[in-house]
């Protein structure tokens, strides 16, 4: 999912802005101006703001639909040790904190030797 909202990010920035701004520049009215110029900002700079909290509520929903049917125990506690589980950890370490993604991946991982006991 990621993938592809990076794939139509990078096609938006090569095709849509540069259309826009040449449009903006030469062609469009004057009442078009404002939203011309609100549209290139959002593409640029609003995009992930919107998408990625969507992204995050799609993992997850799919990690609580996985824990939803796993039905006993033992496959609950393998659920949680997936790599869903670890997606979204990372990522809820991530943004609540405000860290890298790498630097929340390192956290979980030492909490995770430490809550193992190693």
């Amino acid at each position: 999912m990621t993938a592809t909202a990076v794939i139509v990010w990078i096609a938006g920035l090569v095709t849509f802005v540069p259309y826009a701004v040449y449009y903006l520049l030469f062609q469009a009215p004057r009442d078009q101006y404002a939203f011309l110029i609100a549209s290139i900002l959002f593409w640029i700079f609003g995009f992930w703001g919107v998408v990625s909290p969507v992204l995050m509520t799609l993992k997850i929903r799919h990690l609580l639909k996985t824990m939803e049917s796993a039905g006993s125990g033992e496959r609950l506690a393998e659920v949680l040790k997936g790599p869903a589980a670890k997606d979204v950890a990372i990522d809820l370490i991530a943004t609540e904190h405000r860290l890298p993604r790498f630097v929340a991946a390192w956290i979980y991982t030492h909490a995770l030797r430490r809550a193992n006991g190693e």
